[in-house]
């Protein structure tokens, strides 16, 4: 497989570009922008840091392990991704706020989100299994059929937030900003789970 580093040959701002290369386990890109490029290699365990993707599209990508610190993510769309683990709580949050991404059927289990702001994305049909939504800005954010059995959902901010369709979490209204979130009847028991009552 091309490396990412081969492929952008020491190139500080891409545009339209579509790159398969991967970057090995360790490894580090800094420093890049990339606008409206499709990435479909591999970046597992390795570090993206300092960069910006803008409307750019990951499919298929395994960012499983990846660090991202001080990147930014501005109206990205990523379909099929795997990302066990990864540190997106290390993304930057730069002064205005980047335009929300989509996330459809990715892999986003043990994700530590802690911190990060992903106000107004859309994720669907995607697994946050035993992710860290420990202080995640979530707000209008919509998720659509996603999985968040043992996810640790505290100090988030959920305020108009769209549950609807997913299911599997556990809510405490006392310790997240619920304000205007919206559950289905089945998602109810996520919430009142804390106080111990059931639905039944």
């Amino acid at each position: 497989m091309s490396a990412l580093t081969d492929e952008i040959a020491g190139r500080r701002e891409i545009a339209d570009e579509t790159f398969a290369g991967d970057l090995a386990e360790g490894e580090r890109c800094e420093g890049v922008t990339f606008v409206g490029c499709t990435l479909t290699g591999s970046f597992a365990r390795a570090t993206l840091a300092a960069c910006r993707f803008e409307q750019c599209t990951f499919v298929g990508a395994d960012l499983s392990g990846a660090r991202l610190p001080d990147t930014v993510l501005d109206g990205c769309a990523f379909a099929g991704v795997r990302a066990l683990g990864t540190a997106w709580g290390s993304l930057a949050r730069p002064t205005i706020p980047p335009d929300s991404s989509t996330w459809t059927d990715c892999r986003l289990d043990l994700g530590a989100f802690g911190g990060a702001d992903l106000t107004a994305a859309r994720l669907e049909r995607c697994t946050l299994v035993d992710a860290d939504l420990d202080g995640t800005i979530l707000r209008g954010a919509v998720l659509d059929e996603c999985d968040l059995r043992g996810a640790r959902i505290i100090r988030a901010d959920l305020r108009a937030t769209d549950l609807r369709s997913s299911h599997g979490y556990v809510i405490d209204p006392r310790d997240n900003e619920v304000t205007g979130l919206k559950v289905d009847l089945v998602g109810a028991s996520g919430l009142l789970a804390p106080f111990g009552i059931d639905l039944d």
